[in-house]
């Protein structure tokens, strides 16, 4: 019987790991954090009187159905630490605090390590920060949606929520001269579930530009909805009073609001320890940090080590989800194939 290595057990990981263990192949999922679901775990559902397709479904009883898996072996609060062997015959030394395990026989080794989300600082390169009383951060607004009831999601209501794009992306500071593909659909989906809550709340985007999330004319959309877009990226914002300063586009003129809450669409960064993880499973990392076969794809039929999830680059929840699939049929062809 097979026996994989799963690095990190959020989305991608424990999707591969449920679909290979389901087909007679013995996991092992060794997970650096406390428990098993990554970043998605605490994301919460952004319907309104209908679905807005924003992934979280798709992983729905997952975290169950790995952890109760007999087939599956978790080890929490477990990091890798040297991996040596070839394809078919890998062996990996893992951590837990000072104890060091050797695991034998792995047939394959699958990284899936997630990401970093953007850090609130004090400036980046397009805004000044000063204070944090109104501001959070997209990921901390993913927290209230888990936590929402059905008559509340502030716990104070809002007249006015501005939605500042890109924060963290398309920055030089942060090493992240990138889209981050996932700002755009969780915050206009949130911005949605917020007037569903809120009608008469004041919603506006301060943004670069905005990518696809639904066929059709999404941004008229969101507009009939009310929601007001202004593109252009704020210069100050003032946290203790709420205040935004930017550039109007259709003034010329430098403008002030005040909101009651700030959100920055935090997004998505390589982790702390890429370069340790790349290092350890003989891969490479691109310009931004994110890791990469080091030769393309078809040397994981020689390697067995597949990059998996937000550890190759920014993906949202359901290509995180395509992707893992994709592997795990992937393997699974493989050990058909006796390769």
């Amino acid at each position: 019987m097979n026996h994989v290595l799963v690095v990190g057990g959020g989305v991608a990981g424990c999707t591969i790991a449920k679909e290979l263990s389901e087909n007679g192949i013995h996991v092992t999922i060794v997970e650096a954090a406390d428990e098993i679901g990554g970043k998605v775990r605490s994301y919460g559902c952004k319907a309104t009187e209908v679905c807005n397709n924003c992934g979280v479904c798709l992983v729905a009883g997952l975290w169950n159905k790995v952890s109760d898996n007999a087939n599956i072996e978790i080890l929490k609060k477990t990091r890798i630490i040297d991996l040596m062997g070839e394809k078919g015959n890998y062996t990996a030394a893992v951590k837990n605090g000072v104890n060091i395990k050797y695991i034998e026989g792995l047939s394959n080794i699958v990284v899936a390590t997630g990401f970093r989300p953007g850090s609130l600082g004090s400036f980046n390169s397009f805004v000044e920060l000063y204070g944090t009383d109104r501001i959070i951060t997209g990921s901390d607004l993913e927290r209230l949606f888990k936590e929402r009831t059905v008559s509340q999601l502030f716990g104070k209501p809002p007249s006015s929520v501005a939605f500042i794009q890109c924060y963290g992306s398309r920055d030089t500071k942060e090493k992240s001269m990138y889209c981050s593909r996932v700002c755009c659909s969780y915050s206009t989906r949130a911005a949605k579930v917020i007037r569903t809550y809120y009608p008469e709340c004041e919603v506006v985007f301060y943004y670069m530009e905005l990518q696809m999330v639904n066929e059709g004319n999404y941004y008229q959309e969101l507009k009939d909805l009310g929601l007001e877009f202004i593109k252009c990226r704020p210069v100050h914002i003032d946290g203790t009073s709420g205040v935004v300063e930017y550039d109007d586009p259709a003034s010329g003129k430098r403008e002030e609001r005040a909101f009651d809450l700030i959100v920055l669409s935090d997004g998505i960064h390589p982790t702390s320890d890429a370069d340790r993880i790349a290092e350890v499973c003989g891969l490479c990392q691109d310009e931004t940090g994110f890791l990469k076969y080091t030769t393309g794809l078809p040397e994981t039929k020689v390697s067995g080590i597949f990059i998996a999830g937000c550890a190759g680059g920014p993906k949202k929840i359901e290509d995180s989800y395509s992707e893992a699939i994709s592997i795990s049929r992937e393997i699974l062809l493989s050990r058909e194939a006796g390769q």
